[in-house]
């Protein structure tokens, strides 16, 4: 018998290769690696390097890269800081700074002024959310954390639908040369010619982004799965009608459950995006509302 490390499928003798991961079979299943625990990428001496590489992460869409402090029964570094994410992130993060020789080196690359204007960015981002209004922070459309299927999702059906129109366009142009139809003149032509092929490569692009991003939709929907099961078994109604004043208004019981809630799943799961652990935990207040109001 043999064991592919990777989906961990079990397959009879004289199967040496997965067909489906296309790697070597091994002769006991590995034991399986907690999603959620941290990866080390890199130490760094100085917490100002760490934080602009833990924003370049996050700027490329890594949701749980974040600082540790060097532990001290680690003999390797005296000091500093460690840049990590959570294992189910650690190979997207690898392809962020493949072309650098470290993540130092990588942050050290973009200009300061680049780092300034992404920490404005998520500054503003931060001040928006602040002022949602109560009645939007309850819908789907108020949170800023997308799901990588989604994400996929979006990048495919941009990228099929560029390529669609600049294979149309070209086939537009075609027409116009060989006189079947009469509808540009040369200038019109070549402006139109670059339009279809900017088209093209932004195909291509989205395609080829969408197609790293499917390596990310079983993995996050693994740990989803995780997440959701702990909401169930602690966030539970009895639990959360003990954080709800009566005496309060709806806004304010909403706040303080809501908070509440947060800092518990945080506390979970350490790594996790803040803004996700948010999503999750206003679909469940609004769970918890709709229960209330059944069994009144």
């Amino acid at each position: 018998m043999g064991w592919c490390p990777k989906c961990r499928n079990e397959y009879v003798e004289g199967i040496t290769v997965c067909p489906d991961c296309n790697i070597d079979l091994t002769d006991e299943l590995p034991a399986e690696e907690n999603e959620m625990e941290p990866a080390i990428l890199e130490h760094v001496s100085h917490e100002q390097i760490g934080a602009q590489c833990v924003l370049l992460l996050q700027h490329h869409g890594l949701q749980t890269a974040g600082l540790m402090p060097v532990q001290e029964d680690d003999e390797t570094y005296e000091d500093g800081f460690y840049v990590v994410v959570a294992s189910f992130e650690r190979e997207a993060a690898a392809m962020v700074y493949k072309d650098f020789d470290s993540l130092e080196d990588m942050a050290r690359q973009y200009a300061p002024e680049n780092i300034q204007e992404m920490e404005k960015d998520m500054s503003d981002l931060q001040e928006e959310e602040a002022n949602i209004m109560f009645t939007e922070l309850r819908t789907e459309s108020s949170s800023v954390y997308v799901k990588k299927k989604d994400k996929y999702t979006d990048l495919k059906f941009s990228g099929i639908s560029f390529i669609i129109f600049s294979l149309i366009g070209a086939g537009l142009l075609a027409a116009n040369y060989l006189e079947y139809i009469n509808m540009f003149n040369t200038f019109s032509s070549l402006i139109m010619a670059i339009v279809f092929l900017i088209f093209l490569c932004v195909g291509i692009t989205s395609l080829l982004r969408a197609k790293k991003m499917k390596n990310l939709v079983s993995q996050e929907e693994k740990v989803s799965d995780e997440i959701l099961l702990w909401i169930e078994e602690n966030i539970t109604d009895e639990w959360i009608h003990t954080l709800v004043d009566s005496e309060e208004s709806d806004e304010n019981n909403y706040f303080h459950a809501h908070g509440a809630m947060c800092q518990r799943a945080a506390e979970q799961f350490p790594l996790l995006n803040a803004n996700y652990i948010d999503q999750l935990m206003d679909e469940r207040y609004n769970e918890y509302c709709e229960n209330k109001q059944e069994e009144e």
